[in-house]
């Protein structure tokens, strides 16, 4: 029984954390879908700015993805002495 009593506390200090809304979904059983497309963190330059499409990046980066300030993907490609971030 003090097992379910700390589970209800930890759950009670959590909700009160995260905020009023999440408490009422949560005792609702209600679950909203994840958007179509969700935004992911942007990619950083060597200069801390969100990369842009056409811009220059790391040769370490070559094949891989990256993220611009709005969520769109870029894959760095391209010549392998001077790759750019390009749409897919």
């Amino acid at each position: 029984m003090k097992f379910k009593s700390l589970i209800v506390s930890l759950f009670v200090i959590g909700v009160g954390l995260v905020g009023p809304g999440a408490a009422a979904s949560f005792a609702d059983g209600a679950h909203q879908a994840a958007p179509a497309h969700s935004m992911r963190a942007c990619t950083k330059t060597s200069s801390g700015k969100c990369i842009r499409g056409g811009e220059f990046c790391p040769k370490a980066k070559y094949n891989k993805n990256g993220y611009d300030s709005k969520g769109r993907r870029y894959v760095c490609k391209g010549s392998r002495s001077h790759p750019h971030w390009e749409k897919p």
